[in-house]
């Protein structure tokens, strides 16, 4: 079993924007670090502008460290990475402070201006992150970081235990007895991350297709929806309320946050990563193009990277983190989970895929994928 934490829907505005145009007019405008660093304090009463998922806030609230720094907290939840992205398109660089984003972004929006560098020296504990993860080519751009990543998971399967046997592969949804009780969900770059290198095992990268196999895999997956499933859920949280009403029992998606979701409307389910492997994500704590306080921002992503903050992250959403000192403090179960201990051995099976290009070449771009794949909302 295994446990998986994300992001929401990747529709959006996102969608029109290649990089080519993305480093065409987007260019931007253009910490508070631990005490003998040379960094200057938080001064009273700063606010503090963060967007980023709901429940990933939950670490800049551990202890005193807010009112010790005078620092109020303003919070924008997102449904989607490309709202931040939105967001500072339409006029926000200068008045966020600080973001959480999907690694997959950041050379995009570093090339777009929507960035700045990341300077790991103003968050020490960024010294303390796997090494695997720290050093992953996509947390740059012409050399510089632009990210550290604090939390990750994989993609899993999910099932209710109490109605279906632990499933093995990802083409378990086309069982006949799972017909009308598979959920599908609204997540374009997460079904094409697992969906990509199902139908297309051959391949290096799910995100990495020719156009012939992107069109076949949307085709596999119109199937599903046609054929196998009960809904195309909008979301992790509703997918979550159809498995505690008993309306299905497998996914073709999931997000590890659902077993807690379905909790607490008294479900268990559970989560799994099929033998066709899947797909890691990390998401990164970056400083937006003109942050406002920027000493205040390093130092804020500094403490969710303290074994405090990574420990509340642990508790509220079970998702992998990065410290590994603050990995050492966590429960067997959770290390075991997350295989900290051999994680090149759990990068054969959960892979990092890139995004998919933005330029026309070998591979279908992400303009394409997003055409490809409102045929499948429209089906």
């Amino acid at each position: 079993m295994f446990r998986y934490g994300s992001h929401g829907p990747v529709d959006g505005p996102f969608a029109a924007m290649t990089r080519r145009q993305a480093s065409l007019g987007l260019a931007g405008a253009g910490a508070l670090g631990l005490a003998g660093l040379g960094a200057r304090p938080a001064r009273a009463d700063t606010t503090l502008r963060w967007m980023g998922w709901q429940g990933y806030d939950e670490c800049y609230g551990v202890g005193s460290y807010l009112a010790d720094n005078g620092i109020t907290l303003e919070k924008t939840y997102i449904n989607a990475n490309e709202e931040i992205i939105t967001k500072l398109q339409g006029g926000g660089i200068g008045s966020i402070d600080l973001i959480t984003m999907y690694f997959g972004y950041l050379p995009i929006m570093a090339e777009a201006g929507l960035l700045e560098p990341f300077d790991a020296a103003k968050a020490a504990n960024a010294a303390n992150v796997i090494p695997q993860f720290k050093n992953a080519e996509p947390l740059r751009w012409n050399g510089d970081l632009y990210g550290v990543p604090w939390t990750w998971g994989f993609l899993p399967m999910m099932y209710d235990p109490a109605a279906i046997a632990t499933p093995t592969s990802w083409m378990d949804v086309m069982k006949e007895e799972h017909k009308g009780k598979v959920v599908m969900i609204h997540d374009p770059l997460g079904n094409l991350m697992v969906w990509g290198k199902v139908v297309n095992p051959e391949v290096a990268h799910a995100t990495q297709l020719s156009h012939e196999q992107l069109v076949k895999t949307i085709d596999f997956m119109i199937d599903i929806k046609k054929n196998r499933a009960r809904a195309f859920a909008t979301s992790y949280g509703e997918a979550s309320d159809m498995f505690a009403r008993g309306e299905v029992v497998i996914s073709a998606l999931g997000w590890e946050a659902m077993v807690g979701f379905a909790a607490a409307a008294g479900k268990v389910i559970d989560f799994v990563i099929p033998q066709e492997g899947t797909a890691i994500y990390m998401d990164c704590l970056c400083i937006p193009k003109g942050s406002p306080n920027p000493d205040a921002a390093y130092g804020l992503a500094n403490h969710c990277l303290s074994i405090e903050g990574q420990q509340k992250i642990v508790e509220v959403l079970t998702q992998g983190i990065t410290n590994l000192e603050a990995i050492k403090t966590t429960a067997p179960e959770h290390q075991a989970i997350y295989s900290y201990d051999n994680i090149d051995a759990l990068l054969q099976k959960a892979r990092m895929e890139p995004m998919p290009p933005t330029e026309e070449g070998e591979f279908a771009t992400y303009d394409d994928f997003l055409e490809e794949y409102d045929r499948l909302l429209k089906a």
